[in-house]
């Protein structure tokens, strides 16, 4: 399976360490080219650099093969975005997002989200 994770913080970079442990192919995006370059020192050449919200990191994620995509940042906004690219624009399967305000879950379940 192959999992496109946005954000290289906390939840980030833990889930793309138990994806790679059960032989997921993972590719993490962030804005923080210090945060890439210490993820790609300790799991290998797994991320972009970019914001996630633009199609064109995406695009160079490979979002559009992508089973799972998962926004993981501390910014709603930017996690319903790039979730709403990634399924509308690359036809990702599965898109699953954090989100700090329990009021948005229903907004994202209407917007196609799947999970929150």
């Amino acid at each position: 399976m192959y999992v496109v994770i946005l954000g290289a913080g906390r939840i980030g970079v833990s889930l793309a360490r138990w994806l790679l442990a059960a032989q997921h192919e993972v590719t993490v995006i962030d804005n923080d080219a210090t945060k890439c370059a210490a993820l790609d020192d300790e799991l290998g050449s797994i991320s972009v650099v970019g914001d996630g919200t633009e199609a064109g990191i995406l695009g160079r994620a490979g979002v559009n093969r992508a089973d799972i995509f998962i926004a993981s940042t501390e910014r709603d906004d930017d996690n319903m975005v790039a979730c709403q690219v990634a399924k509308h624009r690359f036809g990702t399967s599965y898109t699953i997002s954090l989100t700090s305000i329990s009021d948005y879950e229903a907004l994202f379940s209407r917007l196609g989200i799947d999970l929150t």
